[in-house]
């Protein structure tokens, strides 16, 4: 356990426990881990949500994500690999689980023993990591995947420190879901939204794709977002998630007299099962079927159109739009309500049941990430006629294993839809090759094997794009995640003094920006001040200030560069109040500013893509960090959150916040106490009077000055700014 310990920077404490858990559960210990060919023992980080064999339905975080680790860890323990599902313990749940032969779920605890959110799951993140690690380094684990913001920083730490592949699934990005709310991505109020913590969520997926071996992509739109948005392009592939065995297994069991239930006849309906959201245009299915019936009145007679989705009942806003659409639809093309059979929302069994019966599945999706009714009526053996839109349409070949129409066009498809119906070896054909498209493409078998020759390529050291030797897995220094604020455990609470001062001071960046163009250079922005004033909180709204003029910003914590970790200089400083050296001992001397200044001056340039800087996290006792990794690709300002950073040579422009504690005492007791409840508040005030009267002489170094108010004071060599 020493070796072990020692080998992968854990405590004894924390290896000896989940050695007991595994001694416990009878889970195979591996101390020796020599590079294989084949990947035989993988970890998959899930971190979040609820998990059983089945998951357990209703609760939340709960559903695609989790079904989809379970399936492709179900198959690769079928293979013969052996695999570790790693989530988060809360009551009243066991911390191991076995769901098969070479399969186990291991629960790891951290925060409290009760359920949390997946948006506040981030501050928890690095104690999950660290666990993990334990867990990942005694089963010998040969790769590791990460699910999500939160699996995929986890998973990346454990990649680091293990020094295995690591190949990350986002499901969703965070900018994605922005949009799909219809929120603006460019508006700082977008990424700092209480509900969904955008922000964080952003910091953790980025940190992870940059520090991953290899993404594997949900939805063609991903790729494509990260290059739009974040100018970002990973080794990835673009695989879906797989269609149930529900639909698979149809054929053993047709269930033929269900269909009675709703008053239809076998292959004398079309179907579309989905989300009743606008973007899937349910009423263009309507039409489709309208305009079909209208051309073809004898071969459709007694036909149906059955939609399945939504809550009729109690609709949601969106499907209320949806709904009133689809009533206008039915009123265009006289349709009834017998001719059109709603549904709400039904179980997979039934779903499959349906689509087997059915004469065609439709869809005329406006926009489609990738469309899994298709691939689910494919399984399920319905012939298909899809929007191009669709993305699963990337798969497919028209005319071969579906109709592909254009969602705009409704008489095309009718015209379309009409010839596949009236010609039955035709619609046969469509049936058979949809089939086995998702039998080979979509179904978990299938994608778990694809995922798994990945994983085995990277062992191997090649390329699973290509099957060339790679140095992917010899790369070191990839836990970019480790200078999120979320992890390093202290994250800006912004205000609405803070956006002030932000939007005062943006029009000197973005002047400064013009000049340090010319000059291939970037601009490096330090803000000083006594503790508290709101350095890092306006550091970081500036950040997402100049987003809105596509201009990235990075901020490197100035707090990471002090001598000592958070905790070791607490206890100096303690020792030297009660020594009576305080003010001997407080001030630029604790904090290492020639380290700071060199990496500043690297980053200043251009053609620097990556600086190495220490961080720490008080999460975990304030563990230290030498060299993380900081991506400057698409920097343009570097901003500094430092006490005495207006010392720092390597500076574009340097902005102190006048600030004076006395004003703040509530605010600093309530900051303190949530650090600290037993801190002595009289040594606070005395750390930041001796502070307050430092800094003073530091502002004559200042370019702009931000009064008490926020407001902005430009320097007087500055006023022609």
């Amino acid at each position: 356990m020493r070796r072990v310990a020692s080998k992968y920077d854990l405590s004894l404490d924390l290896a000896r426990e989940f050695r007991n858990i595994f001694n416990k559960h009878d889970i195979p210990v591996f101390f020796t881990r020599k590079t294989p060919r084949k990947a035989r023992r993988i970890v998959m980080v899930s971190t979040h949500g609820y998990w059983g064999d089945p998951p357990p339905a209703g609760v939340p975080d709960t559903g695609g994500q989790t079904y989809y680790v379970l399936e492709v860890s179900k198959t690769w323990a079928q293979q013969g690999r052996k695999v570790i599902i790693l989530a988060r313990w809360f009551k009243p749940y066991p911390v191991v689980e076995t769901f098969a032969e070479n399969l186990w779920l291991v629960r790891i605890p951290a925060g409290s023993d009760e359920f949390i959110r997946k948006e506040n799951i981030y501050p928890l993140v690095p104690e999950l990591a660290e666990k993990a690690v334990a867990v990942s380094a005694l089963f010998g684990a040969h790769a590791v995947m990460g699910h999500y913001a939160d699996g995929m920083a986890v998973a990346v730490e454990v990649g680091e420190r293990l020094g295995i592949p690591t190949v990350v699934i986002p499901h969703s990005l965070g900018i994605n879901k922005v949009i799909s709310l219809g929120y603006d991505p460019y508006d700082p109020e977008s990424w700092f939204d209480k509900e969904y913590n955008f922000g964080t969520r952003e910091s953790f997926e980025m940190a992870a794709l940059n520090g991953a071996d290899y993404e594997i992509a949900n939805t063609w739109r991903e790729p494509d977002i990260l290059k739009k948005y974040y100018g970002k392009e990973y080794p990835h592939c673009v695989m879906p998630a797989g269609a149930g065995n529900y639909f698979f297994n149809i054929f053993k069991n047709p269930q033929a007299d269900l269909l009675k239930r709703y008053g239809l006849v076998t292959h004398r309906y079309f179907l579309y099962f989905g989300r009743f959201s606008e973007a899937k245009n349910v009423p263009g299915v309507v039409a489709v079927f309208g305009e079909a019936r209208r051309m073809a009145q004898e071969l459709l007679d007694g036909f149906k159109l059955v939609l399945v989705g939504g809550s009729p009942e109690k609709p949601l806003p969106e499907e209320v739009t949806v709904e009133n659409h689809i009533r206008e639809a039915m009123n265009v093309y006289g349709l009834s309500e017998n001719e059109i059979v709603r549904l709400s929302s039904q179980p997979w069994k039934i779903l499959a049941v349906l689509a087997h019966h059915s004469a065609s599945y439709i869809g005329m999706q406006k926009m489609e990430p990738f469309g899994m009714g298709v691939a689910e009526a494919m399984a399920a053996g319905a012939p298909v006629v899809i929007s191009k839109a669709a993305g699963i349409t990337r798969w497919i070949n028209d005319e071969l294993e579906a109709v592909v129409v254009d969602p705009d066009d409704t008489t095309d498809a009718a015209q379309r839809l009409i010839k596949i119906i009236g010609d039955k070896d035709r619609l046969q054909k469509l049936a058979s090759n949809g089939y086995l498209l998702s039998k080979n493409t979509f179904s978990w078998k299938a994608i778990a094997v694809r995922q798994g020759e990945i994983i085995d390529f990277l062992c191997q050291g090649k390329s699973p794009d290509n099957n060339i030797e790679s140095s992917i897995p010899k790369r070191r220094h990839r836990a970019y995640h480790r200078s999120a604020f979320a992890w390093r455990g202290d994250p800006p609470v912004i205000k609405s003094k803070h956006k002030k001062a932000a939007e005062g001071l943006l029009p000197y960046i973005v002047k400064e920006i013009g000049r340090a163009q010319s000059l291939k250079e970037r601009v490096i922005v330090v803000i000083g001040g006594e503790s508290g004033a709101g350095k890092t909180e306006i550091a970081e709204y500036l950040r997402f200030l100049l987003r809105r003029q596509k201009i990235w910003g990075t901020t490197i914590a100035g707090d990471a560069f002090f001598n000592l970790t958070p905790a070791e200089n607490h206890n100096a400083r303690l020792l030297a109040y009660a020594e009576g050296y305080l003010d001997k001992y407080l001030g630029p001397s604790e904090v290492d500013l020639q380290q700071l200044d060199s990496i500043l001056k690297s980053g200043r340039k251009r053609n620097v893509r990556e600086v190495l800087v220490p961080s720490e996290c008080r999460r975990l006792g304030s563990k230290r960090y030498a060299d993380v990794p900081v991506d400057l690709s698409l920097t343009d300002v570097i901003f500094v959150d430092l006490t005495y950073s207006l010392l720092l040579e390597n500076a574009t422009l340097k902005v102190f916040l006048e600030s004076d504690y006395q004003g703040r005492i509530e605010e600093i007791q309530e900051r303190n106490i949530a650090r600290d409840p037993d801190q002595d508040f009289q040594f606070i005030m005395k750390v930041l009077e001796i502070e307050h009267r430092i800094i003073q002489d530091l502002k004559q170094n200042a370019d702009i000055i931000v009064t008490k108010d926020y407001e902005i004071k430009p320097k007087v060599k500055e006023a022609t700014i």
